[in-house]
């Protein structure tokens, strides 16, 4: 569709006949005065102001959506878009690209100005004059200042004309600047000698400015018509440039808190309270929306249809339970040991939150087996790529239909790993783990999931009151080349030895201050220095009584702890095919 343009006054006019409106993914006005006067300026000097993209609705369309009005009187400390709370009765054009340009325009030549004046006191409300957009009819750069109609009239630079006057005098068919010069000495008799020894230029002036105001080329725009939200949440996405770009997540965001007065404070406060003081975790808006959602039972898919009038009423209306399990869930993960570098995904808080909000019963029995669903899921990575189906899949495994209800209460209220490992997931996702999986878990290499894998092959250990770190066993500073040629190790063993040397069979948990001391110690004298703790070191950390600990026998070491792991994992995982050449290595 080609491009269609219309004049600043009929924008206005339109404006205030309830024809443009704000969709609720917009954010709210943000310009300041000096670049509203700007665009003014480049308006009359022919500058380029943009395009500006509209999406056109039918009322019933409409009415499917949230909208605001623009913003009539700019308040610095309280102004506000109000929330369009009547059904449209006609058809609307929502502004996609161009709101703070066209809420610029509006308040100068509709509304005011407010701003706090220096040095006063944010409460008091005297400190924020109301100011009006005024243009210097002696100054021929198109100087546009907010004035108080005090200061306008008592200007020494010049004579200051009420820029909205001109949409008035555009009313008139004849409109014409001489006579509008010639009304302006007669009504303003103070300040009649100043225009008349500057007729030419004030008259100049205010031509310019009813040409440019109701030049029906100046503002051109694009039309979308009959589209979706979630299409245009695209498109907004795609063409919006002005300030922070702003995602998807962003916008639905918006849209969910449109309707919920103090939804966007409600949200943050718990987010930030889940993330903690200390700034353990890194949940965010797009973990708690499709948590939410997950939560009442809503539709799992990521569009403006879920997030309707019946969803968000539900996430309002068990709000605090929400916000209770969303809490818990995160008190939780940090009993697990977790934190933002460990968990690999935050969904994995999202069915344990399920679980609490649905009353699931908590002791060390069912902990132990929710701690298996958190490693499983996150091992598998379940939640890459499409997690809107990953989730769907794993609550519907945990719930069934309340019996003469629409409600879905759990399908058991102690949760129990080994009857919920079977869920089914689309895509071909499953939490269960099989020998491939196991070897692959082996290649791991230092990170968040060696770490996950780590903290399943020490059960006992308090991760969360100690703080333990993944160490290399062989210290990673004895592979350097000059070290490893020193033991006779050369070319293309080097770069194996050092690939080998950040894999779990070469990793261990320790506690951080005795990681500290350890650092660069050999293995071999490290666990030497133990004396009657080698023993119970050895069979702690999965080595072999009889095993080498010195460098040059990294390789044999590395395969035979490798073999361990592997053994103890199979059980750890249940894993019951277990091939009979392992069997016999072991």
């Amino acid at each position: 569709m080609a491009y269609s343009s219309l004049s600043i006054k009929q924008l206005i006019t339109d404006i205030n006949s309830n024809k443009y409106y704000l969709p609720a993914i917009q954010r709210k006005f943000v310009w300041g005065e000096g670049k509203i006067c700007r665009l003014f300026n480049s308006i009359m000097q022919d500058y380029p102001i943009g395009t500006f993209l509209f999406w056109e609705l039918t009322a019933q369309k409409a009415n499917e959506y949230t909208f605001y009005e623009f913003l009539k009187n700019y308040h610095e400390r309280d102004s506000k878009n109000q929330l369009v709370n009547y059904d449209f009765p006609f058809e609307i054009r929502g502004v996609l690209d161009g709101q703070q340009r066209i809420s610029s325009m509006y308040i100068a030549l509709q509304g005011v100005y407010c701003t706090k004046k220096k040095y006063a006191k944010t409460t008091n409300n005297s400190a924020y004059p109301e100011r009006k957009m005024y243009i210097n009819l002696l100054n021929d750069e198109y100087e546009f200042k907010f004035l108080t109609d005090k200061d306008a009239q008592n200007s020494k630079s010049g004579y200051f004309y009420l820029v909205r006057n001109i949409l008035s005098e555009l009313e008139d068919s004849d409109a014409d600047s001489d006579n509008i010069v010639d009304k302006l000495i007669e009504t303003d008799p103070s300040r009649s000698e100043l225009l008349i020894e500057n007729r030419r230029q004030a008259k100049k002036i205010i031509n310019r400015l009813l040409n440019k105001f109701n030049d029906d080329q100046l503002v051109s725009y694009f039309k979308i018509i009959n589209k979706d939200l979630d299409d245009i949440l695209d498109i907004f996405v795609r063409v919006n440039s002005g300030g922070t770009i702003l995602s998807k997540s962003d916008l639905l965001f918006s849209t969910l808190v449109a309707h919920w007065e103090d939804g966007r404070d409600q949200i943050e406060k718990l987010i930030s309270d889940m993330n903690g003081e200390d700034g353990l975790f890194n949940f965010n808006t797009d973990f708690l929306m499709r948590t939410c959602l997950f939560i009442v039972d809503a539709p799992m898919n990521f569009k403006v249809q879920t997030f309707n009038s019946t969803n968000i009423n539900k996430i309002k209306d068990n709000w605090d339970q929400i916000r209770k399990a969303l809490i818990d869930a995160a008190a939780m993960l940090r009993e697990f040991g977790f934190n933002k570098k460990r968990l690999s995904s935050n969904y994995a808080a999202t069915p344990l939150a399920y679980y609490l909000y649905k009353g699931g019963k908590v002791n060390s029995t069912t902990k132990l087996e929710l701690r298996k669903l958190i490693v499983h899921s996150l091992l598998k990575q379940v939640y890459s790529g499409q997690a809107d189906t990953a989730l769907s899949g794993l609550r519907d495994g945990f719930r069934i239909r309340s019996d003469n209800s629409d409600e879905y209460i759990l399908k058991n209220t102690s949760f129990n790993f080994s009857e919920y490992k079977h869920t089914r997931m689309s895509g071909g996702k499953k939490l269960t783990i099989d020998t491939t999986d196991i070897e692959n878990f082996l290649e791991y290499k230092k990170g968040a999931f060696s770490f996950l894998l780590l903290s399943t092959l020490y059960p006992d250990l308090k991760l969360d009151q100690i703080s333990f770190h993944q160490d290399h066993m062989h210290p990673h500073s004895k592979f350097k080349p000059s070290i490893l040629k020193e033991v006779g190790i050369d070319g293309e063993t080097i770069k194996q030895w050092q690939d080998m040397r950040d894999q779990v069979p070469n990793l261990q948990l320790l506690e951080g201050r005795e990681n500290t001391v350890k650092q660069a110690t050999d293995l071999s004298k490290w666990v030497n220095n133990k004396a009657d703790n080698a023993t119970y070191y050895r069979k702690r950390n999965y080595i072999l009584d009889e095993q080498s600990l010195e460098l040059a026998d990294f390789e044999d070491f590395f395969a035979h702890r490798k073999q361990l792991l592997r053994k103890k994992l199979y059980e750890l995982f249940d894993v019951t095919h277990i091939q009979e050449s392992f069997e016999e290595a072991v």
